[in-house]
């Protein structure tokens, strides 16, 4: 493995690395940014959260934010971090933020299909392929689109304020917060602590507090958004949507489905939108059958409650597949899905079914998705050994990180720097580090470690890279990939000839070692399709392994 084709993020990091990050700063080497572009475009899903356990560099950081990953590194040294927050806002100031220009590819879009701005007025229907489409994301109100959008504007009508609670993923935050600036009132959104997605980004951009809590249970976050607004005054916009004005705004929308649709497909989520759907579909006389793709959690007790009685007749639930916070790829004939919601439903689509588009997130449209700002990095100070606690409730998509070669290079005198350790203390230190970072990486997704061999005082190898390998299987990681990343010759040809009288061999290379926690394929399938992946199988390149 050397440097290859790179996109322009790379390419303007590898421009700004050698000035910035230069190893005479704090003891740091330079990582390569082709490759960290490799491991993300290879290894992680789009938009996943990148973890660093050993982010002594600025360059991991901000080749995932211009390439739309979120970043969260940690590194013991103050004086590193800082320079890393100093090298990537310098860097990432200077760049463009379009989310087309970070990818390579044109920004998302919504097709040019008619606004609809009149909350009483029917969305249309139209024909994608040999699908026909419900588009509820035609109605739009303050910059948010779809039925939950109409539903927020008729709770909030009248409001001093509004309050929400909500995953980080959902874009019910963002609706709110756009409402709420529409109206001129304040807004408070109550999420689980962690990474801010582009939807809370963009409902801070609005104006909107974002108030955030150790993660748990949905119910503690909503209980809290509760009092929350009963202490102020404000109006509180349900976790979900769930009332029955959602149910309301739905149901009327059933009236224009064409009669040639074979089946109604819709994506379940909080399962009000359905729930609307089915109480529809009962007011027309209309024998339809449903299915429910679900996205999220069980929604059966909300459906108990808000669908008609003897809905598990008139819809078959089936599973997405895939958790709530992994995105699907959104591009569908020739118009943009919800990567969380509406895209998770196409692999269920037969012809001549009917797709119910509910909406569609800020984030993820034209005029966003265009002005989206770029997540920057984020390093906390620390021991890595207690990362979980440095963290918080950060899940991880992909675990990359290049650790000290035990003490190849020495950075510090600081007690808890594992480089200066001897080679016992810093491989039980290393293990502690590795185990309590993959804790963190979510299910079915990889890990990327890249590592050099280093010589005892008597010139012997200690052997870190099968050390590496042992340490990952024993935090429940399977070894997948190895690699050999050449690297720059630079003296060795001068220290050579006195090295190899005791017959030492100069390295010229560092090992790139991955792992999978859970299923392989289901790692694989989370990440973007490979470029190039036809034409390899046109020459019998295909691995079904």
């Amino acid at each position: 493995m050397s440097g290859g084709s790179h996109t322009a993020a790379s390419q303007r990091a590898m421009d700004l690395a050698g000035g910035l990050d230069e190893p005479k700063s704090y003891g740091t080497s330079i990582f390569d940014p082709v490759l960290c572009e490799l491991a993300y475009s290879w290894f992680c899903p789009a938009g996943g959260v990148v973890l660093d356990p050993f982010a002594g560099g600025s360059v991991r950081g901000i080749v995932a934010s211009r390439l739309g990953h979120p970043y969260v590194g940690v590194e013991l040294s103050g004086q590193q971090v800082d320079e890393n927050r100093r090298q990537a806002a310098e860097i990432c100031a200077s760049e463009p933020t379009t989310a087309g220009d970070a990818a390579g590819a044109p920004a998302g879009h919504v097709d040019a299909i008619a606004d609809v701005t009149n909350a009483e007025a029917l969305t249309p229907v139209e024909r994608r392929g040999d699908v026909l489409v419900k588009r509820d994301d035609a109605f739009t109100v303050a910059g948010v689109r779809g039925g939950k959008a109409r539903t927020c504007r008729v709770l909030a009508e009248g409001a001093t304020g509004l309050v929400t609670a909500g995953s980080r993923s959902s874009p019910q935050a963002n609706i709110v917060a756009r409402i709420a600036a529409s109206l001129g009132v304040p807004c408070r959104v109550h999420t689980p602590s962690g990474v801010l997605s582009p939807e809370l980004l963009e409902a801070q951009d609005a104006g909107a507090e974002v108030v955030q809590h150790r993660a748990g249970h949905n119910s503690v976050i909503v209980a809290r958004a509760r009092e929350d607004a009963e202490r102020l005054g404000w109006t509180s916009i349900p976790f979900g949507m769930e009332c029955e004005e959602a149910v309301t705004q739905t149901r009327r929308q059933v009236v224009n489905l064409p009669a040639e649709a074979k089946r109604l497909v819709v994506p379940v989520g909080s399962g009000m939108s359905l729930a609307g759907i089915l109480w529809g579909l009962r007011d027309e006389g209309r024998a339809m059958p449903v299915v429910g793709v679900t996205v999220g959690a069980d929604p059966r007790k909300r459906l108990d409650r808000y669908a008609p009685s003897g809905w598990r007749d008139m819809v078959t639930l089936v599973d997405s597949g895939s958790d709530y916070a992994t995105p699907a790829a959104p591009a569908w004939h020739g118009m943009t899905l919800d990567p969380h919601y509406e895209a998770k439903c196409v692999p269920h689509l037969e012809a001549d079914d009917l797709l119910w588009v509910v909406g569609i997130r800020r984030s993820e449209t034209g005029a966003a998705a265009a002005e989206r700002v770029i997540v920057p990095p984020v390093w906390h100070e620390g021991d890595s050994r207690d990362i979980r606690a440095l963290v918080g409730d950060v899940q991880a998509d992909l675990v990359l990180s290049c650790p000290p070669y035990a003490h190849l290079e020495v950075y510090s005198d600081h007690p808890a720097d594992i480089s200066n350790m001897d080679y016992p203390d810093f491989l039980a230190a290393y293990r502690t580090i590795i185990a309590e970072t993959c804790s963190l990486l979510r299910e079915d997704r990889f890990a990327v470690f890249v590592v050099g061999e280093a010589r005892d005082r008597g010139g012997y190898l200690y052997g870190l890279i099968p050390d590496t390998v042992d340490a990952f299987r024993d935090a429940g990681l399977r070894y997948y990939n190895d690699a050999v990343l050449l690297t720059a010759i630079g003296s060795t040809p001068v220290r050579a000839a006195g090295m190899f009288r005791n017959r030492k061999l100069g390295r010229v290379h560092q090992n790139v070692l991955v792992f999978v926690k859970g299923d392989a394929r289901r790692a694989a399938a989370a990440c973007d399709p490979v470029r190039g992946l036809a034409e390899l199988d046109a020459y019998g390149g295909a691995d079904g392994a």
